[in-house]
């Protein structure tokens, strides 16, 4: 990877509720550093013309469900992996559990290539006293894609 292609992509579920309210400074400090900024997310906004991400590049609408089992994270994971291929990223960042999850598995031939993958959790949906159900979903995902970062 060249030295001119720093870019780093920030992947997460929603770019509202999730991108707005945690990642604006690291979006500031990439670009202070000189990365190119990229988001990949579903535009969660009331109206979708409010969507305007400080520090950001590039914004790509990705139209996650929060529901894993939704049939378009398919499509999500289709065309995430189709921007990675194509977009010679430095850094793939991932959040959200559906987000971090499609865009870990997204990212392989991007990791093979020398993409640093990384995915930070902002709470697990398993923990002492969850659900069963929130145990048997979520740890098996996150232990497999624990290898993929």
């Amino acid at each position: 990877m060249s030295e001119k292609s720093k870019k780093v992509l920030f992947v997460a579920t929603v770019v509202k509720t999730h991108i707005m309210q945690f990642h604006i400074p690291y979006l500031k400090m990439f670009k202070d550093m000189g990365y190119e900024t990229v988001v990949a997310a579903r535009n969660d906004y009331e109206n979708p013309e409010d969507c305007r991400i400080p520090y950001c590049d590039h914004y790509i609408d990705v139209p996650f469900e929060r529901n894993p089992f939704c049939y378009e994270n398919l499509r999500c994971y289709k065309k995430l992996k189709s921007i990675m291929d194509e977009g010679e990223f430095s850094i793939i960042h991932c959040h959200t559990p559906v987000g971090g999850v499609v865009g870990r598995l997204a990212a392989k031939k991007a990791r093979k290539k020398g993409t640093r993958v990384i995915y930070t959790a902002h709470g697990f949906h398993f923990y002492k006293g969850a659900p069963i159900k929130n145990w048997l979903l979520y740890y098996p995902a996150e232990k497999l894609c624990a290898r993929f970062t």
